[in-house]
């Protein structure tokens, strides 16, 4: 899929299939194909929302563009409204494959909710220890999603996207 950034309009898929999941593990390549940014930019490829109808954004991947690298790092949203997230890990102009594993909380005080990054097979980060026990996955969007920069212009590829509840997936 290519996502075609000509202005600071959403361009992306939704995946309806999750349903109120505890926990969702998702798979996808990214190309940034030398889409131009000024450094310090950055917008949303990646997405996941609660229950419908009110689809709180509550777990994010972004890419950034800083110091003529391109960057990405995660998010979670705990229950306070705070969002919690990785540091930054520069990639190159190629495909990259990116995996998140989103946990809840198991229970209200559990404080055991989470977020694990991986980024070509390597884990790169690991948010543990959260309260999110408010929260489930009830459906994703994968493209340029928000918070596109005015003169952030070109193409972004995407490919193979999987999820799953539990497993895993891999490169």
């Amino acid at each position: 899929m290519q996502a075609v950034i000509d202005d600071a309009n959403s361009i992306n898929v939704t995946d309806e299939r999750p349903n109120g999941e505890p926990r969702y593990r998702a798979r996808f390549y990214f190309h940034p194909n030398s889409v131009t940014m000024a450094s310090s930019d950055a917008h949303y490829i990646f997405y996941g929302y609660d229950l419908y109808p009110s689809s709180v954004g509550i777990m994010r991947v972004e890419l950034g563009f800083y110091g003529g690298n391109y960057r990405l790092r995660a998010y979670l949203l705990d229950d306070k409204g705070s969002w919690k997230k990785t540091g930054w890990f520069t990639i190159g102009n190629a495909w990259h494959s990116i995996e998140v594993d989103w946990r809840a909380a198991t229970a209200p005080g559990a404080n055991d909710g989470g977020l694990t990054f991986w980024l070509d097979g390597t884990q790169r980060g690991n948010l543990i220890g959260l309260d999110n026990d408010t929260w489930r996955i009830d459906h994703v969007r994968l493209g340029v999603i928000s918070g596109v920069d005015t003169g952030t212009v070109g193409l972004n590829y995407f490919d193979a996207f999987v999820s799953t509840r539990l497993n895993y997936i891999g490169p």
